[in-house]
């Protein structure tokens, strides 16, 4: 049986290689990535590693920084390559709700125990909202292989947990349970289509 530092090291290939096809298919304008969205996944992730501790395990560190690292780049390339649409009623909620968990955030930052991790997350589900009411009404225009990356990537870093404790599955419990609520319409969409498996990429 594999060792959780073998499963931490997949994730982290998998999760790191996620943006790759996500990228390409922004340039190519295959997607159409929601910009608050990932703004506001830009700034937690920022958070996430902000509050990660150094006693952490290496799991939780990695998936911080890609966390971060990932949404932010893709948030600069919305605003290169991305459309610009004036922020309806559902994307101004996701996103003052969101900024205002990040605030609460800041504030109990120092609290003990999983509260900071909750009130980040809740604040990240916020992000997550206008992206799923996308990929439900228009699951054609956004390419399915990143978020089934960022799927398996997930799932395999609970794996990759050395010990397991409610703050360490919080995240990446979490992350794995809001991208299948991504990938399913997607994935349900092309199998009703007949769509080949070789047009899932980008």
């Amino acid at each position: 049986m594999l060792e959780p530092y073998y499963f931490g090291l997949l994730a982290q290939f998998i999760l790191a290689a996620s943006i790759v096809p996500y990228t390409i298919s922004i340039f190519r304008g295959t997607v159409k990535p929601n910009r608050i969205s990932w703004f506001i996944w830009s700034v937690i992730g920022f958070a996430f590693w902000l509050i990660t501790p150094d006693t952490a395990d290496q799991v939780t560190r990695m998936l911080t920084v890609i966390f971060w690292i990932n949404p932010t780049l893709i948030f600069i390339l919305t605003l290169f390559k991305g459309e610009y649409f004036k922020p309806d009623i559902l994307e101004k909620f996701s996103l003052l709700v969101g900024l205002f968990a990040i605030v609460v955030w800041l504030i109990f930052r120092d609290s003990s125990g999983v509260l900071p991790t909750v009130i980040a997350i809740a604040a990240d589900f916020c992000a997550l909202l206008p992206t799923l009411r996308f990929v439900i009404r228009a699951p054609e225009e956004e390419a399915p292989l990143a978020w089934i990356f960022f799927f398996l990537g997930s799932f395999i870093a609970v794996f990759g947990i050395e010990h397991y404790t409610l703050e360490s599955l919080l995240l990446p419990v979490y992350m794995t349970i809001g991208t299948s609520f991504v990938v399913f319409p997607l994935i349900r969409y092309r199998i009703r289509m007949r769509i080949p498996i070789r047009h899932w990429i980008v």
